[in-house]
């Protein structure tokens, strides 16, 4: 467990994130992360569906399907994480380490695509007609 900490630092720090080359990683990630996210929360915006925080705050008794259902549209942006950390995790470290690669491509990749999906959602369903209710009830 010490290996994967030092790791994560190293990734985190000095030349893995920062320094050289591999800088394109700031935005690269978190790109891949915000296009994926507005794709997603337009998607759910005009399915009528409110914003994942929004819901999960309020709808108690369908937490679990909704977790469930977050977590088949998360898929994709970890697994892109996922690859692009191993990637560079190879260039930068010469090893590739999945525990790492999950832990800081989720924090790049992750954490941005939850935040861009329910802004674009949220944006979506204020700036068209019937407030993000399917297209069939708002007529």
């Amino acid at each position: 467990m010490h290996g994967l900490w030092d790791s994560i630092g190293r990734d985190l720090s000095g030349h893995g994130l920062f320094g050289g080359s591999f800088q394109f990683r700031l935005v690269l990630q978190p790109l891949a992360a915000i296009i994926l996210g507005i794709r997603v929360g337009i998607r759910s915006a005009k399915r009528g569906e409110p914003p994942f925080l929004q819901a999960f705050g309020r709808e108690k008794g369908h937490r679990g399907a909704m977790v469930a259902t977050a977590a088949r549209e998360a898929l994709l942006p970890l697994l892109v994480a996922l690859v692009i950390d191993s990637i560079l995790q190879h260039m930068i470290n010469g090893r590739i380490r999945p525990l790492a690669a999950l832990f800081v491509g989720g924090l790049l990749v992750f954490l941005p695509f939850v935040i861009v999906r329910s802004v674009s959602s949220r944006i979506w369903s204020h700036g068209h007609p019937g407030g993000g209710r399917p297209l069939e009830q708002s007529r």
